[in-house]
């Protein structure tokens, strides 16, 4: 079913001194997380707030300078059952929830129960990035999440495809759409139950949906990232992240109706193109970009660029260079 969804995003540093925590208190409130804020920083306090919200499914980015954040009793009159699946950026950072005290370094995680009390401390400031989830939704595909609360996670594969797709959403800068927004709540809800162990039930679903599609986009970044590389090939993509070639060939098949050799020549193209219209570099010469974007011999990159775009390089660069002097 279509989502709405909203990107709020806000700071500290935004608000006159005098009001600073209340107003944060207040637009923590609006997200239903009332707390109480205590500043450890000696005066310079600094909180900075991302918050992706994919209707049943919330994704917030919080970095702050030292600080303890405190949700007592009274602040949870109004609380939804939710959890909250936290992972460190920075840290250390101090989780009390659910009779647990745990610290918690860079690169691990604990699961929160949103419905008790909760403090959370960061002594030298820290960062974190936490998905919270409906917990009856949660429930469907996990036993007993409430069990694991204030505990840590533990690592392995699944935690690794979890933080991969949220650093992933970071490519937002507008809400998605509607429909895209349901698709990536209930990619992530399969995550989280991946990432704390989903029942025997609820395997094979959260296999063949989230964690499919995170392992899909995962590729996909790992060969737009390393694309430039002209040595880059198929083995160096499945070594990469662990996956066999075969898996991943299927993989691009079923998920994009693309293969790998199209992806990757797609990422080259587009690189060569965006530096060809980029006027920070008229003085490179084509052969040159044609080197830069990954691609080895230009006679091919001549043919496959002006299938892809319509014109030759030369001609998207002129085309370019008229457009600027308009």
């Amino acid at each position: 079913m279509p989502t709405s969804s909203q990107r709020l995003q806000w700071s500290t540093e935004m608000l006159p001194e005098r009001v600073r925590f209340t107003t944060f208190r207040e637009e923590f409130t609006r997200l239903n997380l009332a707390l109480d804020v205590i500043d450890h920083s000696g005066g310079r306090p600094r909180i900075d707030v991302t918050y992706l919200s994919l209707g049943a499914v919330g994704v917030c980015r919080l970095v702050a300078t030292p600080v303890e954040f405190i949700r007592h009793k009274h602040h949870l009159k109004d609380s939804r059952e939710q959890f909250g699946l936290n992972l460190v950026e920075a840290g250390p950072l101090q989780f009390a929830n659910a009779g647990q005290e745990h610290a918690y370094d860079v690169g691990s995680a604990c699961l929160v129960d949103r419905g008790r009390p909760l403090r959370v401390v960061a002594s030298r400031g820290g960062s974190a990035i936490f998905v919270t989830v409906q917990a009856a939704a949660l429930r469907s595909l996990v036993a007993n999440p409430e069990d694991l609360a204030g505990r840590p996670v533990r690592s392995g594969p699944a935690l690794r495809l979890l933080n991969r797709y949220l650093r992933s959403l970071t490519s937002f800068k507008e809400p998605p759409s509607s429909k895209l927004a349901a698709t990536v709540s209930v990619h992530l809800l399969d995550l989280v139950a991946a990432t704390l162990g989903p029942t025997d039930q609820a395997a094979d679903i959260v296999t063949e949906r989230g964690v499919k599609a995170a392992k899909l986009q995962e590729i996909l970044a790992e060969v737009a990232r390393r694309s430039s590389d002209p040595n880059f090939d198929l083995n160096k993509v499945a070594g990469a992240i662990g996956m066999s070639r075969r898996y991943v060939q299927q993989l691009l098949d079923e998920g994009t109706g693309k293969s790998f050799t199209e992806h990757l020549a797609a990422c080259r193209l587009d690189r060569a193109f965006a530096m060809l219209t980029d006027p920070h570099h008229p003085h490179l010469a084509i052969i040159d970009i044609a080197f830069e974007a990954g691609f080895g011999d230009v006679s091919y990159f001549n043919r496959m660029f002006r299938r892809h775009f319509g014109d030759t390089p030369s001609g998207v660069r002129a085309a370019s260079t008229m457009r600027a002097q308009k």
